[in-house]
């Protein structure tokens, strides 16, 4: 479905269930728009609804787009299977086609006007300006595979399936009891009297004796112990290094440049903004004001309502327009205005306020940059012989390093690497193969060579595992100051501890906190007024603090020490003097309430509709 058109009260509530299909568009049963040689299999059915294989691989696709940014473009296929992200877009696209099948058969229909008024009003439409953008609409429908008609289409029935959700949540709500006692309990306040006593401020811990060193590095072995470890002699076809390697001649560069002239060339370019109308009456009228000199904007204010930031389209060149528009816009000078022209949203009136003429690079300017591209090319060409020539040797025996020889390649060794990539003291080791190296690495037998492995820029690689070195607690001599260091802290930890709980205790029967707190050379600070979810004391203190009573005392575990405080004050929250924060409150029970809605009904639906998924099918397409 399309869910980046979804703007109803429900939009919160479809994350859960659509989250894959925030990026673009997701298609329900549009097979023949995305269909692709052995693709056409439907491999998911709901109801009478069936989802082609090419279907799930584009939303697959499109999830593993949108969350490349949380992986800093390092998500690859390997890791998005590891992490489930398959049965993720499956789940989603079986939850969508519920709801769709669903809306459908209870017969929910969406005038024009609605659709009409969705896409105008679409933020991925619009344009600098923040007004509708006809070509980001062109260009958002096309770049995913739809016409103009088979989209408006896929919204209509996204918008009735949005209906049918909307409609089930409408009537989600808390009682006032409820969301008054919520509010209470989230925004009372209470102020406390603090004091930390550090671990370094804990002086006189000695030195371990041997019987104490041994017993710490015996019962925190898990900070003594060093990974596993493994040799690995390794080829590896990089093919940036073989592409650097490659020599290109100027008659070359100078046969692409001719070849491939207009890439280099910007096209012509018009700075526009637009006026659009309904109906032709309109569109004269609001020209006819335009050439007896009055000014654009307040002719857009004026006719259609529209604020100067509505009018912009930007610069664009004349091949982002359709026609007829491209024609009228092309012929306008700088501060040229267009007669009304018709296009299926509408009249429209186009301004240029700047014009930029043609321009060519030179061919010395592109040089660079077509002396990468022969040389990626002709690596692309040869990786693949030269693999094949590799996996031949092997196969008649050679070894690695034979193997290796014969298509000019030299092998290097790894003395020791762990599962992180780092080496024997902990320190990443820079330039490892992709593609799962490490991974296959550590799955490949002591003696043993792996296969040969394409990495995802289109190298390879193929490891020997020469060595093992088994995981294991470092013996105690080797780490000695290590953990004598550590010993001393968790002493110093410990006695901090000690020393708070003393001080409470003293608390507790009747002493003052500052003196008792000055006894000890340490210093008492008051809080500000605090909720339970502050991050501003230790989590396990302030949950003690509000279990607490006025002057109660509580100790609780901090980063760098033990905390002691005492409840000085409690401020109640008072929904009747905070308006605000009730309706705040009310909004998430509603959200909480209409998501547990949703999900029952999703779970009727599915009951309902038998859900087929041909997991055979699906695994052959991955």
């Amino acid at each position: 479905m399309l869910n980046t058109l979804r703007k109803s009260a429900a939009s919160w509530v479809m994350k859960g269930l659509f989250g894959i299909l925030v990026l673009s568009f997701a298609v329900w049963g549009i097979g023949d728009i995305f269909r692709g040689p052995g693709r056409d299999t439907i491999v998911i059915e709901v109801g009478d609804r069936g989802i082609t294989g090419q279907e799930l691989i584009t939303a697959y696709q499109r999830y593993i787009a949108q969350m490349q940014p949380a992986f800093r473009g390092k998500l690859d296929a390997e890791l998005a299977e590891t992490l489930g992200f398959r049965e993720t877009v499956i789940r989603n696209l079986v939850s969508g086609a519920v709801f769709d099948v669903a809306a459908g058969d209870l017969g929910l229909a969406v005038s024009d006007d609605l659709v009409r008024e969705n896409i105008l009003n679409n933020p991925a439409f619009k344009g600098p300006g923040g007004a509708f953008d006809t070509l980001a609409f062109e260009q958002a429908y096309r770049q995913a595979g739809f016409s103009e008609e088979a989209y408006v289409a896929a919204l209509r029935r996204d918008l009735a399936s949005n209906g049918l959700v909307t409609s089930i949540i409408a009537g989600a709500s808390a009682p006032r009891s409820m969301r008054e006692a919520l509010y209470r309990l989230r925004g009372e306040e209470r102020v406390a009297e603090a004091v930390l006593v550090a671990d370094a401020s804990i002086t006189g811990v000695g030195e371990p004796g041997e019987a104490a060193l041994e017993v710490f590095h015996r019962e925190h072995a898990e900070r003594f112990t060093a990974p596993e470890y493994r040799a690995l002699t390794v080829v590896s076809l990089d093919l940036k290094a073989l592409a650097d390697e490659i020599t290109v001649s100027d008659d070359e560069l100078r046969q692409l440049y001719d070849d491939s002239f207009g890439r280099f060339t910007t096209p012509e370019r018009r700075n526009l903004r637009q006026i659009l109308l309904d109906d032709e009456v309109e569109a004269s009228r609001a020209r006819k004001m335009l050439a007896e000199g009055r000014d654009f904007a307040e002719v857009a204010k004026e006719i259609a309502g529209k604020e100067e930031a509505d009018l912009v389209i930007g610069w664009i060149t004349k091949g982002g327009l359709p026609e007829p528009l491209a024609e009228a816009a092309f012929a306008l000078e700088a501060g040229d205005i267009s007669d009304p022209v018709k296009s299926a949203l509408g009249w429209h009136i186009l301004q240029a306020t700047e014009t930029e003429a043609q321009e060519t690079r030179s061919f010395e300017e592109a040089k660079p940059e077509l002396r990468a591209e022969i040389a990626e090319e002709r690596v692309i060409d040869s990786i693949y012989s030269i693999a094949n020539q590799f996996e031949d040797a092997l196969a008649g025996g050679a070894s690695l390093q034979e193997a290796a020889a014969r298509v000019n390649l030299k092998p290097f060794t790894l003395e020791a690497v762990d599962r992180e990539g780092g080496d024997a003291r902990g320190q990443p080791i820079e330039g490892l193969p992709g593609g799962g190296f490490l991974k296959t690495a550590f799955a490949t037998a002591k003696g043993e060579e792996s296969l040969l492995t394409e990495t995802p820029d289109g190298g390879y690689f193929m490891l020997r595992v020469d060595r093992v070195t088994p995981s294991a607690l470092k013996p105690l001599e080797s780490v000695r100051s290590q953990v004598a260091e550590a010993w001393r802290a968790n002493e110093r930890h410990k006695a901090a501890q000690a020393r708070a709980q003393a001080m409470a205790e003293k608390v507790t029967g009747g002493a003052a906190l500052n003196e008792v707190a000055a006894e000890m050379g340490l210093e008492v600070t008051t809080t500000e007024p605090f909720i339970r979810s502050t991050l501003a004391l230790p989590p396990a203190l302030v949950t003690k603090l509000f279990e607490a009573p006025i002057q109660g005392i509580a100790t609780a575990e901090a980063a760098d020490g033990y905390m002691l405080a005492q409840i000085k004050e409690i401020r109640p929250a008072e929904p009747g003097a905070d308006k605000e924060g009730v309706e705040r409150v009310t909004g998430q029970l509603r959200e909480a309430f209409a998501s547990d809605l949703l999900a029952q009904y999703h779970r009727t639906l599915y009951d309902q509709y038998e859900v087929e998924i041909n997991r055979r099918a699906i695994d052959a397409l991955f």
